[in-house]
């Protein structure tokens, strides 16, 4: 086998040039490739399952808490004649109201599961010594 002016000479037919593949190695590479194909199909199916039971039960628990909890009695709080309310804050099953009133200010603890007040605070000026 000679070069020409025109590049290199063909190997004779029959012969190929490179790494050849023999059939130990294409049955290698067509497991791998199957393998990776069942792979790719269960992650998926996997991904798709999760989002599909996530929904499914972000619906379930709304509906579960609702159904569970009995809607209660509106709770009352009476205050002082006159008086307002300032500000609110919720903290778990307890709400705080800051009121003031012409007879002074304070703070009541409102206990939302009984709707009973816990306590109260009258806030008064401090008296100098």
């Amino acid at each position: 086998m000679r070069d020409d002016a025109n590049g290199p000479a063909e190997p004779p037919s029959g012969q190929t040039t490179g790494m050849a593949l023999n059939e130990r190695h294409i049955k290698m590479l067509r497991f791998a490739v199957i393998a990776m194909g069942v792979i790719l199909v269960l992650g998926f199916i996997t991904v798709i399952a999760r989002i599909v039971y996530l929904v499914n039960r972000s619906g379930d628990s709304a509906t579960t808490s609702t159904v569970s909890q009995p809607i209660q009695q509106a709770a009352r709080l009476a205050l002082p004649a006159g008086a307002s309310v300032r500000q609110m804050s919720l903290a778990g099953s307890r709400l705080a109201v800051h009121y003031e009133g012409a007879g002074g200010s304070g703070i009541v603890i409102l206990d939302l599961q009984t709707g009973k007040p816990i306590s109260r605070v009258e806030i008064v000026p401090e008296t100098p010594r």
